[in-house]
């Protein structure tokens, strides 16, 4: 029998350098191309979480104030004893007024942790106080994860603690006062003719200019959910929307997002708007007032 006679194999031709790196940069082209796509696909994505959160902030809004009557407060403090209770700003041991919608929002256990007679960074509530609600957050900013907080008492010591964050903050107040001038004058601007401030019990018949058209809470991207400092916005007209703003180099909250172009709203009347940031400021100044007598149009929020 003849032992059959194979050819000769040919040695396998490999890449050469050149056509790998043609590969390589082809491969980099599609990445190119692809991504941007991807990103704007997890923005959208984001962006609708984002409105959905305020949705369901904006529902448990009006589920409160159908058990009390009212809207809650943007921060809780005895006016009577506490000299640090007053109109103009919150102190850090003070409770943020967006901690009564735990009660509608499916955050019972959590609401009935927190000793509201103590601070929120009193020993008691330390716990309860690094809690995360998803709700709370914008999946655009970061995650539901806590953040540190250092804390330094008047003896010089520093104490960093874990604080649930937050990226909603109630309407506080908006604009001057007529015919008042001096911009570094507090008392030339309005503290309460928002929707959320110190003690407020606003109900939707004190929203005069229309549920519909008055803010109710917006994204903010520098808070934590426990203490007051932390509650809502005043807007005037130096600051910059959706970008941020510092006085004396000192980062302050306001309306702003990670969304390209826009900032998320609920409205007093449950619904959920994109305000964009072209928007101007004496439009901006209208949708805060709960009675301004404005008249806005939906052109107006181009």
């Amino acid at each position: 029998m003849r032992t059959p006679v194979l050819p000769p194999s040919r040695p396998r031709r490999a890449f050469t350098l050149i056509e790998l790196l043609v590969v390589i940069a082809i491969i980099g082209v599609l990445v190119a191309l692809i991504m941007p796509a991807v990103q704007s696909a997890r923005e959208a994505a984001n962006r609708t979480q984002c409105k959905n959160n305020l949705k369901q902030l904006g529902l448990a809004a009006q589920e409160y104030h159908d058990s009390f009557s009212s809207f809650p407060s943007g921060w809780y403090c005895d006016e009577a004893n506490d000299p640090n209770c007053v109109l103009q700003a919150a102190s850090p041991y003070m409770w943020n007024g967006m901690t009564g919608l735990f009660m509608k929002l499916e955050a019972g256990n959590l609401y009935d942790e927190i000793n509201f007679d103590h601070s929120p960074y009193a020993l008691d509530n330390r716990t309860a106080i690094r809690r995360t609600l998803s709700t709370y957050v914008c999946p655009s900013h970061r995650p539901a994860e806590q953040i540190d907080l250092t804390q330094i008492d008047s003896a010089g010591n520093s104490t960093t603690l874990k604080i649930g964050p937050s990226d909603y903050r109630g309407n506080m107040a908006s604009g001057q006062i007529f015919d008042c001038t001096d911009v570094n004058d507090p008392d030339c601007f309005h503290y309460d003719n928002g929707i959320t401030f110190r003690n407020s019990r606003i109900n939707i018949s004190g929203i005069t200019d229309g549920t519909s058209n008055t803010l109710l809470i917006g994204e903010s991207l520098i808070g934590t959910w426990p203490d007051a400092t932390n509650c809502c916005v005043r807007t005037t007209a130096q600051r910059r929307f959706n970008k941020p703003n510092t006085i004396q180099g000192r980062r302050i909250p306001y309306w702003e997002s990670m969304h390209p172009g826009l900032v998320n709203y609920a409205k007093a009347d449950g619904s959920v708007s994109s305000i964009k940031e072209g928007i101007k400021m004496d439009v901006l100044i209208a949708l805060m007032t709960r009675g301004g007598g404005e008249t806005i149009s939906a052109d107006d929020y181009e």
